[in-house]
C-alpha cells in the first residue's frame, strides 16, 4: 500500500489544544496543500498548457487518458471551461473545441499527480489522474455546476435540440421546465447566500487573474448546500473571469480572506469547512495561484507560525498571511494595481464602495468582474 505523502495532514503539534477557529485554520491550510499539490526538487519540467499542447511524453498521457473517456464525460470535462460552456449551450461548439478544453482539464490532473509522486511512472500518473477526474466529472454532474453557473443567465437555454418528432419534443420540453425550476431554486438559494456580500469576484492582478474576495465577518449562519454551491459558483465565476479576461493564457486565481471585524461568531461549523476544503481539493486542482489571509486575528497568525514549519516551501509560498499597511503595500503594490485594490488591500485603492450584489449577481455577466465595463479589456 502506497504511503500517504507527508505533506497530505499537518501534523499538530501536542502541545497545542487547537478551538474551533484553529481547527478551520489546520482544515484550511492542510487541504490547501492537497488542492494544489506539493512540488519538489526532483519533479520534472512540466510544458504550460497551450491550445495545442507539445508534443512531449505530457502530451502522451494526456492521450492515454482522453481514450479512457466516454464521449459524454469528454463533454462535461469540456464545459469546466466557461467559454467552451457557453457555445456548447448555444449549439456552436465544435469537436476540436470540445476536445482542446477536455485535454486542457485532463492536464491539470496529469500535472498536479506528477507534483504529488514526481517519481512515480507516467502509468500510475495516468490511472491516479484519470481515477480523479472521473470522481470529478461525477462531482460536477451531481452538483449541477453547469445549472449554477447559468442559472442568472438570460440568453443561454438549456438545451439545443429542435427535435423534429412530436414525443421528442414533448420530452425536450419537459427537460426544460424542469432546467428552468432548478435554476430557479438555485438562483434563489444563491441570493439568499450572497445577500450580505461575503464574497465576489472583483477586479484582477496585474497579469490577468480574477480576484476572489471573501469577507467572514459577514456570515454569522449557514445553509450547507448553498454555503458549497455559493463557493463552486464564485470559483466559477472567477476561473470564467480569468479565461475571458487572459483569452485563456491563465488558468488559476487570486483567493484573498478580508479578516477585519471578525468574531468566533463568524466561524462556519467545522464540518460544513471541511467538506467545502475537500472539495476543492479534489476537484480544482491546479487553480489556486495565491491565497491571502488579510488582516487576520493574532490567534490565527500565532498558530501559522507554529504549523508553517511542518508545510512544504511551495504551499508557504502560496498562502500567506498579511497583516499592516506596510505588509499590504510590499505584497499587494507588486500583485494589484490601484485601480484593481480596495481599500483593505492598498490605501488608495479604487474598489472602496460595497458591491451591489442583486447586480452582481443579475445584471453583469458570469464571466465579468464585479465594477468591471461590459466592453472595455483589463
Amino acid at each position: 500500500t502506497e504511503q500517504p505523502n507527508k505533506y497530505t495532514a499537518i501534523q499538530t503539534p501536542s502541545f497545542i489544544s487547537p478551538s474551533d477557529s484553529q481547527r478551520i485554520l489546520i482544515n484550511f491550510v492542510g487541504i490547501i496543500m492537497g488542492a494544489t499539490t506539493v512540488a519538489t526538487e526532483s519533479t520534472p519540467a512540466i510544458p504550460a498548457y497551450t491550445a495545442s499542447p507539445p508534443k512531449t511524453k505530457g502530451t502522451n498521457s494526456i492521450d492515454t487518458i482522453f481514450r479512457h473517456l466516454s464521449d459524454e464525460q469528454i463533454e462535461i470535462a469540456a464545459r469546466s471551461s466557461y467559454r467552451y460552456l457557453v457555445s456548447s449551450t448555444n449549439g456552436n461548439a465544435s469537436e476540436e473545441d470540445r476536445d482542446k478544453h477536455a485535454k486542457a482539464m485532463i492536464f491539470r490532473y496529469l500535472q498536479a499527480e506528477q507534483k504529488v509522486h514526481p517519481n512515480s511512472p507516467s502509468e500510475q500518473w495516468e490511472a491516479a489522474a484519470l481515477d480523479k477526474m472521473k470522481k470529478t466529472l461525477a462531482f460536477r454532474v451531481e452538483k449541477n455546476v453547469d445549472d449554477i453557473r447559468l442559472c442568472f443567465d438570460k440568453t443561454h437555454s438549456s438545451s439545443s435540440s429542435s427535435s423534429e418528432n412530436e414525443e421528442e419534443k414533448k420530452a425536450d420540453d419537459s427537460y426544460e421546465e424542469e432546467k428552468r425550476k432548478e435554476r430557479t431554486r438555485i438562483r434563489k438559494g444563491l441570493e439568499d447566500r450572497f445577500q450580505n456580500g461575503a464574497s465576489v469576484v472583483r477586479g484582477y492582478t496585474k497579469d490577468g487573474r480574477a480576484l476572489f474576495l471573501n469577507f467572514p465577518r459577514t456570515e454569522t449562519s449557514w445553509n450547507e448546500e448553498f454555503f458549497i454551491a455559493g463557493n463552486i459558483y464564485t470559483i466559477e465565476r472567477a476561473l470564467a473571469c480569468t479565461e475571458r479576461n487572459t483569452d485563456g493564457e491563465k488558468s488559476k486565481i487570486v483567493v484573498m480572506y478580508d479578516y477585519n471585524e471578525y468574531a468566533m461568531k463568524n466561524s462556519p461549523p467545522t464540518q460544513l469547512v471541511k467538506k467545502l476544503l475537500y472539495n476543492l481539493r479534489d476537484h480544482w486542482p491546479e487553480r489556486l495561484e495565491h491565497v491571502f489571509v488579510v488582516d487576520a486575528p493574532f490567534i490565527f497568525r500565532a498558530f501559522w507560525a507554529v504549523i508553517k514549519h511542518f508545510i512544504d516551501p511551495i504551499t508557504k509560498d502560496l498562502v500567506q498571511f498579511v497583516t499592516g499597511e506596510e505588509m499590504k503595500r510590499k505584497v499587494f503594490s507588486e500583485i494589484v494595481s490601484e485601480e484593481h485594490a480596495t481599500p483593505w488591500m492598498l490605501a488608495e485603492g479604487k474598489n472602496a464602495e460595497d458591491a451591489d450584489m442583486q447586480k452582481y449577481l443579475r445584471d453583469i455577466p458570469f464571466d465579468y468582474a464585479y465594477g468591471e465595463k461590459f466592453s472595455d479589456p483589463i
